[in-house]
């Protein structure tokens, strides 16, 4: 679904990491994980397109839109003179709502919704575009617990009821081990690795040697 090969990341003059090489199938949600400053952010910017629609983060939630007008916006190139969306269009919005668990709150002011359910509607408006991969930077974080588990959640059940592959940082490593099928991982020493799904742990150790105890009582 998307393949890259010997890609070389760099911040300014500053070469982050000199091979970064992974692939995402159809359905995966995968981890981007590393330590601050390692070029998370960098490669989603990257990696974005027209297909590989990067969720911006810190959106405010402006008050005297509702739930559907917020959704809306994602797909407004497409409409006509008037506003209107073709059936098309249309059929992907209303999906966008079901898929997200937004239904009933299509007529609520975005402005009531708690922080979990506003990154719910965001990731709404991604999904009425045409997108093959969701690129997400740290979509939990500043997230209670419980808004924190539902939102990993939604990303894995996307994943499986579309077919589209999902890329998101986190620090949150043990919550979005729940979430992630495999791992990408910036290490200390500058290598990219990719996980399977039978060594994820591994390579997190990896990224982060000094937490070896913690990660693996996540396998407990």
């Amino acid at each position: 679904m998307m393949e890259v090969k010997h890609l070389s990341l760099a911040y300014g003059k500053h070469v982050l990491c000199s091979d970064i090489s992974f692939h995402i199938g159809k359905g995966e949600c995968l981890l981007l994980a590393g330590p601050n400053g390692c070029g998370k952010s960098t490669l989603l910017k990257t990696l974005a397109t027209e297909r590989r629609i990067l969720i911006p983060t810190n959106i405010p939630k402006v008050k005297g839109f509702t739930v559907e007008e917020f959704v809306r916006t994602g797909c407004f190139q497409e409409s006509n003179w008037a506003g209107r969306l073709n059936a098309e269009s249309e059929r992907r919005l209303q999906g966008a709502l079901d898929l997200l668990g937004l239904r009933a709150q299509a007529r609520q002011d975005i402005s009531t919704l708690s922080d979990g359910e506003f990154q719910k509607a965001c990731i709404a408006v991604s999904l009425t575009r045409r997108a093959d991969i969701l690129l997400l930077d740290e979509p939990t974080a500043f997230l209670d617990v419980g808004n924190r588990i539902m939102v990993l959640k939604t990303l894995r059940e996307i994943a499986r009821k579309t077919g589209m592959g999902i890329l998101f940082s986190s620090h949150d490593l043990h919550d979005s081990l729940s979430a992630a099928h495999r791992i990408l991982a910036f290490t200390p020493d500058g290598r990219f690795l990719e996980s399977t799904k039978e060594n994820r742990l591994d390579v997190l150790q990896a990224a982060f040697p000094e937490w070896k105890d913690t990660l693996y009582s996540a396998k407990a």
